[in-house]
């Protein structure tokens, strides 16, 4: 049996931060980057 993927956000957050780095970013770029990411996500939806 397939383990169950956690879909949280703070989960989803983390994945993509990593994969950022593992793309070359720095860790402080990534968490830059993601938060900015979810800040236009959270204004874009309150509009």
């Amino acid at each position: 049996m397939k383990p169950q993927t956690d879909l949280s956000l703070w989960s989803i957050i983390e994945r993509w931060q990593r994969r950022l780095e593992r793309q070359g970013m720095s860790p402080a770029s990534a968490d830059r980057a993601v938060s900015l990411a979810v800040r236009q996500l959270v204004t874009a939806s309150a509009k």
